[in-house]
């Protein structure tokens, strides 16, 4: 059963990292105010939303917005594991930004992830199962926030997800806000990024990737990101136990550019 990620296996370094994910909850959002947007402009060669072409964006957004594609319509779809000592059970996870907006002069993008059981029976309370629901990540020049309960603008209470493009190796960032504001911060919890690579997705293409990972003690919990894509690969590994979860990209769709599926 885990030969189905093994293709994506080698785009992966052995680095630690916490998956630990904290966010604030005020100021609130109104979400209301959010509507679909279609997708027919572009921005240098990636389509983006037309309401949101009429804003003006600054050049580090739409920088990021080209190598993280959340524009409204773009969908991922990962075929992921979840495994204990007792069971391994795979699922079928699509992840699609269904509405964008502009908050306080940042780019907002509504994200909902579905998933699907195609393989195995999950016991009741498992707990490497995907996460479903709604994600919202707002961007602020090379930041990427992502909140996971409600979104709001205090971004120095708001988990840094990604720097793009990213800094350089060895150029650690911390993702928790609490961390951040320490004066000595403590290296468990930091995330950084390998100096950049090509990689070949399984289901065609060439891109430059990085492996992203945090530094935890106990776990190895890492991904592998391509420029222009988003995340290919995702790896969760408790140490000393059989738990965890490996999550790989399968397909995608690109404002309209599909690629083709495993």
């Amino acid at each position: 059963m885990k030969k189905k990620l093994s293709s994506i296996l080698l785009l992966i370094l052995s680095v630690l990292f916490s998956g630990c994910h904290r966010m604030a909850t005020t100021p609130t959002v109104d979400l209301s105010r959010f509507t679909p947007q279609p997708s027919q402009t572009a921005v240098e060669g990636i389509p983006a939303p037309e309401t949101i072409s009429t804003f003006s964006l600054d050049p580090e957004t739409e920088r990021s917005l080209q190598l993280y594609p959340l524009w409204v319509g773009s969908s991922w779809v990962y075929e992921y594991l979840g495994y204990d000592e007792n069971v391994e059970i795979i699922w079928r996870v699509v992840e699609t930004v269904v509405e964008t907006d502009v908050v306080e002069g940042h780019y907002v993008a509504k994200l909902e992830r579905e998933a699907e059981v195609i393989e195995g029976v999950p016991p009741e309370g498992f707990e490497y199962a995907p996460d479903t629901g709604t994600v919202w990540f707002l961007i602020a020049g090379k930041n990427i926030y992502r909140f996971d309960d409600q979104l709001h603008t205090d971004l120095s209470n708001a988990w840094l997800d990604l720097i793009l493009p990213f800094p350089e190796p060895g150029d650690a960032w911390y993702p928790d806000p609490d961390q951040r504001a320490s004066d000595e911060p403590d290296l468990i919890g930091s995330r950084y990024a390998s100096e950049p690579f090509e990689g070949k997705l399984p289901m065609g293409g060439m891109y430059t990737c990085y492996n992203v990972a945090m530094h935890y003690d106990d776990r190895t919990e890492e991904g592998t990101f391509c420029e222009n894509v988003g995340f290919v690969y995702k790896e969760l590994n408790i140490y000393d136990f059989p738990y965890g979860y490996r999550s790989e990209l399968v397909g995608f769709s690109l404002q309209g550019s599909e690629a083709g599926e495993n």
